[in-house]
């Protein structure tokens, strides 16, 4: 994205408003909470622009067709979890942690999951990383698309294991990128248990499983 002399901002190779930046937020933000809800095969390009009270050639001014919308809407929804991945570090609730798991790589563990202590059911941004794999293994076009941004949430369990083992907080014989792949997939896998209709589990029983899981990996 860049700014010229004219007030106009070049978004995608194409040059638009800003206020027109508006307007696709607007769309991204009906997108993600649309497909969340009903998935992505019962999404409907007419119901997302209803809910971002636009028209349906509004969304063809941005993307071509459904997939296209799809893509930015997960790449949205990713982006808006880090920020709040990054609240939570700075939150209270994350300062209270501190004193019940010996080692920070935890903690930034959980702030990557996509899914904080404080949201009170599966989030938007969980539904849509579920559809986001289901439609990578039914469609190899939606693969070839969606990979890169799973691939660069992946990296950033990567980097926070491979910097604990560098610390000395994780036994540096371990495969780092083989652990880091299991940390990405527990949430995940919790999540579709509970989407499926198993019942919640309070999220402070997990603090035993942790801790015990956090001595165990660590130098002998």
């Amino acid at each position: 994205m860049s700014h010229d002399s004219g007030n106009v901002i070049n978004v995608d190779g194409r040059d638009r408003r800003p206020w027109a930046l508006i307007s696709r937020t607007k769309l991204l933000d009906a997108a993600v909470a649309e497909i969340a809800e009903r998935g992505y095969d019962r999404a409907r390009l007419v119901d997302i622009a209803a809910r971002a009270d636009l028209t349906v050639g509004a969304i063809y001014n941005w993307y071509k067709n459904k997939s296209e919308l799809f893509n930015a809407a997960l790449e949205h929804a990713i982006t808006e979890q880090q920020e709040s991945n990054l609240n939570f570090l700075n939150s209270e609730l994350s300062k209270s942690l501190n004193g019940v798991f010996s080692s920070h790589w935890m903690l930034l563990v959980a702030a990557l999951a996509p899914r904080q202590g404080q949201d009170t059911g599966p989030t938007d941004t969980q539904k849509m990383l579920l559809e986001a794999l289901t439609a990578s293994w039914r469609e190899e076009e939606s693969q070839h698309s969606i990979e890169p941004h799973l691939s660069a949430l992946l990296s950033q369990y990567e980097n926070v294991v491979q910097v604990a083992m560098d610390e000395g907080a994780i036994d540096s014989t371990l495969d780092a990128k083989l652990l880091a792949r299991m940390l990405f997939a527990f949430p995940i896998g919790l999540s579709l248990l509970t989407l499926a209709g198993l019942p919640e589990i309070n999220s402070m029983n997990f603090i035993p499983i942790i801790q015990l899981l956090d001595k165990t990996l660590r130098p002998q």
